[in-house]
């Protein structure tokens, strides 16, 4: 979610602000803090709110349960996510996220996932790395002419397994989306997407409106050696994962996407951190334009470039290509803990620089470090307990002056 700094968003950013800290006071434990960690059930959660000049307020509940049992698991026995979010643009979106790391026998882990998304406002710019944005088409075009409309359901399931006493996992998964596409949203008149399909040449984007199935297979390696999985001090997390997209799994079109992560905690002190993310990733075959803007990971699917979990302070999905170059470095300070209503808190104020760059046809290794499209910013999280983290991140760019971004943990 995020806004630009103008007074309804600021407000917005207050209020929920003030939410948060008032839900997170307000909890009361259900078991107490021993020495060997939390046991049972944790419930949390917050109130999400905010604006944006597209879609208009936004609200819904941001929840998060975890389950530790008899205690000592790390960073928990299994957690269950689900979140409702809509807004009076006419976003609908429900989404069910499970990760079990301890609640299968001999290192297996599983993970899964469930949403049901509609949208009027999906931003679309067109492909590649210098893709045109002219904010008089809006006034003369219509406000979406950079939009469309669009739902996409989702399910997906993923178990690694530990290869004996190494940091090493291997992870298998499958998935299933149906995507609808509508790119007249809100009875406008034209749009950019709209223009690309009625004018495009065979072998480009279908003179159909796009859309259908995208079920994958996927299969990957996974290196982990963090202190702690949520808000890691020190260690790497890094992953290579290869996902297939076949036609004879009933997908409107075949394609392979490869992505290759390497995150590092540096510990500067005992309550400094140095966070850092390169992700590479790339695609071969006929990848229909919407899901280029996915990015796979082995934890949670994010989308970019541009947005609060690519490039803070550019807009959302502002690139899409087939090749990805994205760089984040973080500085996390740890600044204080404190306690209320008997509960553990944290504050970890933080600044950030984003970078990277997409290629319309294929990723170009020679030219990863050129035409980079950057951002900058600070931000601040709150945590309550071990894992639920809430916090505000403000980015800056040429192409935006202040974005501001409301979200649950941390970018990486």
């Amino acid at each position: 979610m995020c806004s630009s700094i103008k007074a309804p968003g600021v407000l917005a950013a207050m209020l929920t602000v003030g939410a948060m800290l008032l839900t997170l006071s307000a909890a009361s434990p259900l078991h107490a803090q021993e020495s060997t960690g939390p046991t049972g059930w944790e419930p949390t959660g917050l109130p999400a709110l905010n604006y944006d000049s597209d879609e208009g307020f936004g609200y819904g509940v941001l929840f998060e349960l975890y389950n530790y049992g008899d205690g000592g698991y790390s960073p928990y026995r299994f957690t269950i996510q689900p979140t409702v979010f809509l807004t009076t643009g006419g976003r609908r979106e429900f989404t069910l996220f499970f990760d079990a790391p301890h609640l299968l026998p001999e290192g297996w882990r599983i993970d899964a996932s469930l949403g049901s998304k509609r949208q009027f406002a999906i931003p679309y710019y067109g492909l590649g790395n210098s893709a045109v944005y002219d904010a008089m088409l809006e006034d003369t075009e219509g406000q979406y002419y950079y939009r469309f409309g669009g739902t996409q359901r989702q399910a997906a399931v993923n178990v690694q397994r530990s290869l004996g006493d190494t940091p090493l996992r291997v992870l298998v998964g499958l998935g299933a989306t149906r995507t609808k596409v509508d790119p007249l949203p809100k009875d406008a008149m034209t749009t950019l997407l709209n223009e690309v399909i009625e004018n495009a040449m065979p072998g480009s984007i279908p003179e159909t409106i796009p859309g259908g199935w995208s079920n994958h297979i996927r299969t990957g390696l996974v290196w982990d050696t963090r202190d702690r999985e949520t808000g890691p001090h020190r260690g790497t997390w890094s992953e290579v994962l290869v996902q297939a997209v076949p036609e004879f799994l009933g997908s409107e079109s075949g394609y392979i996407r490869w992505t290759l992560v390497d995150r590092r905690f540096v510990p500067l002190g005992d309550r400094l951190t140095f966070a850092n993310r390169f992700i590479v990733q790339d695609v071969y075959g006929d990848a229909p334009f919407y899901d280029l803007s996915t990015i796979q990971t082995s934890f949670k699917q994010r989308e970019g470039l541009g947005g609060s979990r690519t490039l803070r302070g550019i807009p959302r999905n502002r690139y899409v290509g087939k090749g990805l170059f994205l760089w984040n470095a973080e500085l996390r300070w740890h600044a204080t803990d404190f306690t209320v209503v008997g509960r553990s808190l944290h504050l970890i104020l933080s600044t950030f620089v984003d970078t990277g760059r997409v290629w319309e046809d294929g990723l170009v290794p020679g030219e990863l470090f050129s035409d980079l499209h950057t951002s900058f910013g600070g931000g601040m999280r709150v945590g309550f307990g071990e894992n639920f983290i809430a916090g505000i991140d403000v980015g800056h760019s040429s192409e935006s002056t202040a974005a501001i971004y409301i979200n649950t943990g941390y970018m990486f």
